[in-house]
């Protein structure tokens, strides 16, 4: 499933924009289509354009309703709806979701294929791609109510070198793996006891800004993509 609305804040018309010589959304169609793990591909969309492409490029369009596209929706407001209109029996016959937002233009079917191969392996349902954090979470802090720092955690691990602490992971938004019922039983997408599939910070890249579209241009003419 690859969620695609129309509208856009940080960058307009996000999923059609040319990068690579090709709209955003067709990176991430390809490299679903192009996996052995994947079969029937489905673009979620309010949009009518880039469902008209989507179903050019080999894909299920499904019609989004306006509801579940505005600024507030939420992307399990918008799997739940996909759910309902297009596998209504998901629960009985519970089948795996592979979840692919079209923002991660450089992950791949290789990736793909990756994780799915790796949460198999380990004979679980549910998997999240990852990156590392560079700043360890266990040195944050918050603001009172009376304006002075609080440590996140304990106080004495802000004080420990980043050696000595857990390393700790980020959803980059490139891969989710998910089986319907765990989907339905959580209301939301698994994460906790899900296998994390690791990528590179590069391979990362989430298109938010005009600079990140300009970062994956270069990325991809220079053939490091």
């Amino acid at each position: 499933m690859i969620p695609a609305r129309g509208g856009s804040k940080g960058v307009v018309r996000k999923n059609l924009r040319t990068v690579g010589g090709k709209p955003l959304i067709a990176h991430t169609i390809e490299a679903a289509r192009a996996s052995a793990h994947i079969g029937e591909v489905y673009v979620s969309s309010d949009d009518a354009e880039i469902l008209a492409v989507a179903e050019t490029l080999g894909c299920v369009p499904v019609e989004r309703p306006a509801a579940y596209a505005t600024d507030e929706a939420t992307a399990v407001d918008v799997v739940k709806h996909f759910l309902r209109s297009t596998l209504p029996d998901a629960r009985g016959e519970n089948p795996s979701i592979v979840y692919l937002q079209p923002t991660s233009p450089l992950r791949t079917a290789r990736h793909i294929d990756a994780a799915v191969d790796a949460m198999l392996d380990q004979n679980r349902t549910c998997l999240v791609s990852v990156t590392e954090l560079e700043k360890s979470p266990f040195k944050s802090f918050t603001i009172d109510g009376d304006g002075a720092l609080k440590a996140l955690f304990d106080e004495k691990l802000s004080n420990y070198g980043r050696q000595s602490l857990p390393r700790t992971y980020a959803p980059n938004g490139a891969i989710y793996v998910f089986d319907c019922v765990s989907f339905l039983e959580r209301d939301g997408f698994p994460s906790t006891g899900s296998v994390p599939f690791l990528m590179s910070t590069s391979d990362s890249i989430d298109i938010d800004s005009e600079d990140d579209l300009r970062a994956v241009q270069s990325i991809l003419e220079t053939g490091n993509g």
